[in-house]
């Protein structure tokens, strides 16, 4: 078995509901706790509960950030982010376990995040940039950071 390195958190607006991303969401944080510490933190989504939208988002921020650990470097997850590769996402997240140890990739809700939750964010990056609904987007970048970790390891997962 891999050695683990450094301290994942995946923090995202709202619960899964649907069986097949639940479960899919499931797998694939299992398979993540093999190469690191994993934590996946689910924030209340409060869109569409009477508020303005920009009030929603700045909530459900707020509540993100206070999901991160104290001291992780917070990653958000947008389209309009950094696009990688496998292969270099890989690099990356090695690269930065390694230079910063823990690491926090926000996903937000249906709105998006607001300003303070952007200035907040030391780095942001995109699965696509395509607008993806963030039940999909959780279980890709759960994919793509095992992927990652199988890249690091030498590991024949990735093709």
């Amino acid at each position: 078995m891999p050695r683990a390195i450094g301290h994942l958190t995946v923090a995202a607006v709202g619960r899964l509901r649907e069986p097949h991303w639940q479960a899919a969401q499931d797998e694939y944080a299992r398979r993540l706790r093999r190469y690191t510490d994993f934590q996946l933190v689910e924030v209340k989504d409060v869109v569409g509960r009477a508020l303005p939208d920009a009030v929603a988002a700045a909530r459900e921020g707020e509540q993100l950030l206070a999901a991160a650990p104290r001291g992780a470097r917070l990653v958000l997850m947008t389209a309009e982010g950094r696009q990688h590769s496998s292969p270099e996402l890989a690099a990356w997240l090695q690269n930065q376990l390694e230079q910063y140890g823990q690491l926090a990739f926000l996903i937000g809700g249906p709105v998006g995040f607001d300003p303070a939750t952007i200035a907040a964010a030391h780095e942001r990056l995109a699965l696509s940039r395509l607008t993806l609904p963030h039940e999909l987007a959780r279980v890709v970048l759960l994919e793509q950071l095992y992927r990652a970790f199988t890249i690091v390891h030498g590991e024949p997962y990735h093709k």
